[in-house]
Parts: C-alpha cells; structure tokens; sequence
C-alpha cells in the first residue's frame, strides 16, 4: 500500500494577501512505503503508582478518558493528515496521569525507523487528572539512510490545575519525511508546556494547538536548525477562550545552505477572554544568502481588555564576529556552532534533564561541524 498525500498544509486562520503566498503550501505526494505494525519497545508500560502508561491501540473504552476532546477545534497539519494518523496508526502511547500525583522522572518515548521499519504512524493521548504533574520526552530518530516516514498525532488533555511539559526533538536523517499535529485542552489553572526540537528530515511540517481555558497556560519553546535543501513549515496557534489565560511563544531557528523555511504563529483571543496575554516572538539566524525564511506573526481579537505581543526577526551572522572567533583558533564551522548554542541555549535550558540537553547538542555539533569535515 503506498502513502499518499495530497493536501494544502498548515493553513492559517485567516486569509492573507495572496501576495505573501503563505496560506496555500499544498504537497501532493506519493511514498511507496507499506504500513506495518511497528514491532519496537518505545515506552515502558504498566499501572504504576502515579501513571498508567499503554499503547493507545490496547486501551478500552478510550472515549471515556477523551471526552473533553470532543468539542475542540480542528486542529493539525491538515485534515487529510491528522485522519490518516487518527485512522491507520501503528503505534502510539496513552498515558493517564492520577489526581494529585507527581511523576519525577521523565517518562521517555523512543521511536526509530530503520530499513526494516521506516513507516512510524503514532496515536499519543495524554490526559492529565486534577493537579497531577509530569514531562514526557519524545525522540524521533532514524539509524541508516533509509527514506523514513513520520506522521504523528498527540492529544494533551490537562484538567485543572495539572501541569504537563512535553519535550519533542527531531533528529531523523535527511532523507526522511516528518508531518507532527498536537493538540491540547487546557482546563482552569492548568499549564502545558510545549519545547520542540527541529534538526532533521527532508521535509518538516509540524504543528501545536493550545485551547486555554479561565486561568490557564500554555508556552511553546522551539529551535529549529535547516541545512541544505531542507524544508521547515512550522505552525503555532494560541486560542484564548478563557479569561485571565496566558500563553508565550518563542522560537529560534538557523538557516543555511538553501534552506526553506516558513513560521505560522497566531494568538487569537476571543470573545470572552478578557484579562488574558500572549506573547510571541520567532528570531532567525540565516548564515547563507541562498536560504529562504518567511514569517507570518498573527494577533487576532474580538475582546477588548487584553495584551498581545507579537515579533519577528531575521539576520544575517556578523562577519566581523566570525573572523574574531576564527582569529582564537576556532574554524568557522565551530565558531558558527558558537553562535548558534548561544542562540539556542535559553532554550535549551529548560529541558531538565541533562542526557536529553547532550543529544541535542551533539546533533548541533554533527550538522554543523562534522558534517563539513566527512
């Protein structure tokens, strides 16, 4: 069976300019890869003291931990893609969080696609009970050259008062394919904290949803790094529906060789949503005059008494900056790799656990430096 896609992709709320070309990407698309059962441990199951943890596929009577999904808005990459992951899945985790519990470590979701298995298609539902706290960390990788494939969907689901942080990286390799649609509901006084780590594949098209109720939070931290001809579309959408919400975005990108790239970001507050604030803010550091970086920073409103902020910059790196760094010994590549972990590192920083901050490291200094020495 092949993998078809045909579709527009990450379209933004409203209509723009036809100018700006940014709301009609459309990809039309055929991988002849079969979808199998994806046969790999990725996460540690069971009934523990303050999680059970499954595969979504396993889990009976899922609708009655999802029901608060059920009046939320579409969301995802597309359509077309969120119902081929939503339908033909081929793993995924479904984790329930007990009231009042707090996971300290972080739960891990490892997924790799090889030769034998480079179809991933993955179902995760996260749902958070009252004032229960945890952090999931997912890594999507590849081992070989083989041409991957990666559609995903994860619903979070936080009910008052809990906290979720999930922390996403990407490292698949540069053949490979990666479509990411999340979601969340975030109830009174609750907090979903989104960090995404964007290295790798062909194409990325990825895409984050927070639906915020009265008091709540949700933050998105994300870095991206394009080399070659990859291609980047990335989307943000902060809804407002309750009042005194509060929501930040923040995304730190490079971009070299031919790169493409293109930031989506919308805080849109609603009637209804009076006191609350969003913040947004994409930087990007373009270190060759050959790439392509495009920027929509969206503020929609229809309540009155509210605080929005939104920004966007692009720049090129300093040649002078360059040359000093380069006359302390450094070569260019590592001096550029200098420039970019400080960029970066305020992200960085908040992943609290120190094996995952190494991978991502090492993935910098991979793409950047040794990547110019093979």
């Amino acid at each position: 069976m092949s993998i078809q896609i045909k579709d527009e992709l990450n379209l933004i709320p409203v209509k723009t300019y036809r100018w700006l070309n940014v709301n009609h990407l459309k990809i039309d698309e055929v991988l002849d890869k079969e979808i199998k059962t994806y046969h790999k441990k990725y996460a540690d199951e069971g009934n523990h003291e303050n999680i059970l943890i499954g595969r979504t596929n396993k889990v009976f009577s899922l609708n009655k931990y999802t029901d608060g999904f059920k009046d939320e808005i579409e969301y995802g990459v597309s359509k077309e893609i969120v119902q081929m992951a939503e339908g033909m899945n081929n793993a995924g985790i479904f984790a329930l969080l007990k009231r009042g519990k707090e996971v300290n470590q972080p739960i891990r979701v490892e997924y790799e696609m090889d030769d034998e298995e480079d179809v991933l298609i993955d179902k995760n539902i996260i749902i958070a009970e009252e004032y229960s706290k945890a952090t999931f960390v997912v890594d999507y990788s590849t081992r070989g050259d083989e041409e991957a494939f990666h559609n995903g969907v994860m619903k979070v689901y936080a009910k008052e008062g809990s906290d979720v942080k999930i922390i996403k990286v990407q490292r698949m390799n540069d053949n490979s394919y990666h479509f990411d649609s999340n979601v969340a509901i975030v109830e009174k006084g609750a907090k979903v904290s989104f960090i995404q780590v964007e290295f790798g594949c062909k194409r990325a098209v990825t895409n984050y949803i927070s639906n915020l109720k009265d008091e709540s939070q949700s933050d998105v931290y994300a870095i991206y790094l394009g080399d070659k001809d990859r291609e980047l579309d990335l989307s943000y959408y902060m809804n407002h529906i309750g009042r005194r919400s509060i929501s930040n975005m923040e995304v730190k990108g490079v971009l070299k060789d031919r790169a493409k790239k293109i930031f989506k970001g919308t805080i849109d507050f609603k009637l209804g949503s009076s006191k609350s604030t969003g913040r947004e803010e994409e930087a990007v550091i373009l270190f060759d005059k050959s790439v392509k970086s495009d920027a929509v920073p969206l503020l929609l409103c229809t309540e009155d008494d509210v605080n929005g902020q939104h920004a966007a910059s692009a720049g090129r790196v300093d040649d002078d900056k360059l040359f000093y760094m380069m006359s302390r010994g450094f070569s260019r590549e590592e001096a550029m790799k200098l420039i970019v972990e400080a960029s970066f590192n305020p992200i960085i920083d908040k992943i609290p656990f120190e094996g995952v901050r190494g991978i991502i490291r090492e993935e910098i200094h991979n793409r950047l430096v040794m990547e110019v020495k093979r």
